[in-house]
């Protein structure tokens, strides 16, 4: 198998050097540019996988750099981590609406960043095999609120909990009801990037900010609003660290 292209985008070089050794000592392959501008420059002539993209740049910023990747048919579908020091929730919706598949704040753990990098090209991986289906209909979950049915798509939920027996999808800043149980949801999700991780929480890997060593356990903080702490079971550790790369 050909190793993990990763293009890391930061004007900082000792950040780059810093996750280039990480990132080539787990077996990837890691390119580099000090703006968007250069960024681009090698998108359009290396194959990239994943890209680890800085806000705060000089010449084209992080958030000019992404609408250009996004607009451009061959690399909008190129999954970005927005790797920055701007920990604003503000910053942190833009990033979202903008087409971010994760978030991560400046200090960050060279080996979760690994995991997250592995995570994504899984899913990128699975999904350009047609996994999630001929009719896409599953990529939509009905969920309520407020007295209201919507349809909620399934990229823009980050984790589902069970609760005095009803269960809920949580987006950013928004929790609905859905009237499927835990484990019907998780069929119904299994060819998408969640893993159950407790009896009353499925999490959606793509949207893990942080993973904790917690009392011999582990512990993942979810990139909603309230960066919400969730515990991994005891019996799902072992194909949580499978999953995530750890």
């Amino acid at each position: 198998m050909d190793p993990i292209n990763v293009l890391v985008v930061d004007d900082d070089p000792s950040i780059v050097d810093m996750i280039r050794l990480g990132l080539e000592t787990d077996g990837m392959h890691v390119l580099s540019a000090g703006d968007g501008a250069e960024a681009l420059d090698v998108l359009g002539r290396e194959p990239v996988d994943v890209i680890l993209l800085d806000i705060m740049m000089p010449k084209v910023d992080g958030w000019m750099a992404l609408m250009e990747i996004r607009n451009n048919p061959v690399t909008a579908d190129i999954p970005v981590i927005m790797l920055t020091a701007k920990t604003q929730d503000l910053a942190k919706i833009l990033a979202f609406k903008q087409g971010v598949q994760q978030y991560v704040t400046k200090p960050f753990n060279i080996l979760e960043l690994s995991a997250r990098v592995r995570s994504l090209v899984k899913t990128r991986i699975r999904t350009g095999e047609g996994l999630a289906g001929p009719d896409g209909e599953f990529r939509k979950l009905a969920v309520r609120k407020g007295g209201r049915t919507v349809l909620l798509s399934i990229d823009d939920i980050i984790y589902v909990s069970a609760k005095n027996k009803s269960t809920y999808v949580h987006t950013y800043e928004n929790q609905y009801l859905v009237d499927l149980t835990l484990g019907e949801l998780e069929k119904k999700l299994a060819r998408e990037s969640f893993h159950r991780i407790h009896r009353s929480y499925i999490i959606n890997l793509n949207c893990i900010k942080e993973i904790l060593r917690m009392d011999g356990g582990y512990v993942v903080v979810a990139t909603d609003r309230d960066e919400t702490h969730i515990p991994v079971a005891r019996r799902e550790v072992k194909s949580f660290r499978e999953s995530v790369g750890i």
